[in-house]
């Protein structure tokens, strides 16, 4: 099987990594700038999905998967949208495709968010949901979407920039977040046991308070906690049981648990 991930980032380049390491062809491409990963199933190519100067029959013209996972970079709302959709023109009709999504299309309210109450295209609220209403009425049952909630691992821990912010939070609001490892996991899941024409939230089980779950976090890095009151508490609770029932086994249920590396 042949892979395609455009975006090899803080998270396409180590799901690159993973995927070689399972015996996968991968291909990987950046917009401005190479990486280092040697391997005989990897191929590295620049490429800008707003300049399409490459020919589809050369890099992507033989992908069994293509994995979106470059991320909005322009104010446009819309153009992320038809950034993903040049994407699709140079890939076979075989190809299943899949985006990684966000859970910010989500309402800011209290409530726990089901995939199955938002099934990708119908929340047009950013850049994200924009895109994924283009890629799922072009794709259809060729297409999944992975929401992932706020993602942590190694040098991403959202606590040093609410640190520097000078904000202050609320310390009741819950998180909802998923560590590198079962972004990764999810989206391997994904391919190997083919769930295609599926909407899944990638997020870990346990939602703690933001308060002391950051508190804790700075106390670990060891850095000065963010600002936090109590003013008001928030239950958006972002669900991961589709992800569950579907098989997947998070490595980290618990943000609790995540790793400082």
């Amino acid at each position: 099987m042949k892979i395609g991930i455009i975006g090899l980032g803080w998270l396409g380049l180590p799901l690159a990594k993973s995927l070689l390491n399972k015996g996968f062809h991968v291909i990987g491409t950046t917009r401005s700038r190479t990486v280092e990963l040697s391997h005989e199933h990897f191929s590295h190519v620049l490429f800008d999905p707003l300049v399409k100067k490459y020919q589809s029959t050369v890099y992507f013209g033989d992908l069994n998967v293509l994995v979106l996972a470059f991320t909005p970079s322009r104010t446009d709302e819309k153009a992320y949208a038809k950034d993903c959709v040049r994407m699709l023109d140079l890939i076979p009709p075989s190809c299943k495709v899949i985006q990684i999504s966000s859970t910010s299309v989500y309402p800011e309210r209290n409530s726990i968010f089901s995939e199955l109450d938002y099934p990708a295209g119908s929340v047009k609220t950013n850049a994200i949901g924009y895109a994924e209403l283009a890629i799922s009425s072009m794709l259809r049952d060729r297409l999944t979407v992975i929401r992932m909630s706020g993602l942590v691992g190694p040098k991403r821990y959202p606590v040093t920039a609410m640190a520097k912010s000078g904000k202050t939070y609320q310390a009741m609001d819950r998180v909802n977040l998923i560590h590198l490892e079962d972004a990764i996991g999810l989206t391997e899941h994904v391919i190997q046991q083919k769930l295609w024409n599926k909407t899944i939230n990638g997020c870990a089980t346990e939602h703690p308070f933001k308060g002391a779950f950051y508190t804790g976090m700075a106390s670990r890095l060891g850095i000065n906690p963010p600002l936090f009151e109590d003013r008001i508490r928030s239950e958006r609770i972002i669900s991961n049981q589709l992800s569950i029932d579907l098989g997947y086994k998070y490595i980290y249920p618990n943000p609790e648990d995540f790793p400082i590396a």
